[in-house]
């Protein structure tokens, strides 16, 4: 005659049925294995075997041999990638247009499908895969639906759940910026900030980065990424006579340097971010993005949930590295 269940145990599947109910669990998943369920609950390993055999038993899990246990029901894989960037990246040497071609490169080398998609239809069957495009993103982590983030990071909370994000350090950035003015830290007297959108976190974390080492350095804000929408609110900061200036892009530094260069007044140091095809034209001493491994790091998610994994999402992050020109 079988023992009969403690209310441990019954509580304990009772938990789990909540957690593969709560709506944030999806189709595919990974769940938790034997030897986990043993570990999280502080029950024996038969008991722990039992639960996950009734579970599957019942229709909620899934075993696959030499793979694991996973969440049960119709997860469709995705037939192809569908690449949506903002409009800046068909400008010829921009940082959207650079990134838009070695990634696709690297997934034509790879033999991972692709197309290249607009924010107003996205198929149920592709993979979304974002650069630049908050309104959407907000809209498909509404739907709970999954994609990947290029060169940003996803919202704070539910949203980290259904997207994956491939970006860089930009609190490390900052400092990184700021370290290249170092040497002369003890002789600069006024040191600014030209920063991007206010609301933006990467702007923020750059910034605050920045400011680690130049407490107070005088922040003014571009309103934008955009170096010609940015002009305009270069005489703000042009106001402040910096005799060095960080610029949270290259774009915004460039609009910086052909303001000064309008005024035929001497222009001060500048440092960039992101290393764009602008900052070697403008021999510009900047901070880079981790291209190889940015591009690399995306294509290899891509490639991973085209071939059905569903597992929790991913955040990748890089650290940059600075650019010193003359």
């Amino acid at each position: 005659m079988a023992r009969p269940r403690s209310p441990k145990t019954h509580e304990i599947k009772q938990s789990l049925l909540d957690r593969l109910k709560d709506g944030y669990h999806l189709p595919g998943q990974r769940f938790y294995s034997t030897r986990a369920l043993t570990s999280r609950f502080k029950i024996s390993y038969q008991t722990a075997h039992r639960l996950i055999q009734e579970l599957c038993q019942e229709g909620h899990l899934e075993r696959r041999t030499g793979s694991g246990t996973f969440i049960a029901g119709e997860h469709r894989p995705w037939k192809m990638a569908t690449l949506i960037f903002h409009a800046r990246a068909q400008r010829p040497g921009s940082f959207g247009e650079r990134l838009f071609r070695e990634l696709t490169s690297r997934l034509d080398a790879l033999g991972v499908p692709w197309q290249q998609g607009r924010e107003s239809t996205v198929a149920e069957d592709t993979l979304p895969v974002l650069w630049e495009c908050p309104h959407l993103l907000t809209q498909l982590v509404a739907s709970q639906r999954h994609a990947i983030l290029l060169n940003d990071r996803p919202p704070a909370g539910l949203a980290a759940t259904w997207v994956d994000s491939v970006a860089t350090d930009d609190f490390s950035g900052g400092v990184v910026a700021a370290q290249l003015l170092k040497p002369r830290r003890s002789s600069l007297k006024r040191v600014a900030v030209f920063s991007g959108p206010s609301a933006d976190t990467r702007s923020q974390l750059r910034v605050a980065g920045f400011q680690s080492l130049f407490p107070q350095a005088a922040v003014v804000s571009a309103g934008t990424w955009d170096g010609m929408l940015a002009a305009k609110r270069v005489s703000t900061l042009v106001r402040r006579h910096p005799e060095a200036v960080f610029c949270c892009n290259d774009r915004l530094a460039q609009a910086v340097r052909e303001t000064y260069v309008r005024l035929k007044t001497p222009c001060p140091q500048l440092i960039g971010f992101d290393d764009a095809p602008v900052a070697t034209y403008l021999r510009l001493t900047t901070v880079a993005l981790p291209w190889v491994e940015l591009v690399e790091g995306a294509a290899n998610l891509i490639q991973k949930r085209l071939s059905g994994d569903r597992s929790h999402a991913a955040q990748l992050l890089y650290a940059p590295r600075p650019v010193v020109r003359d």
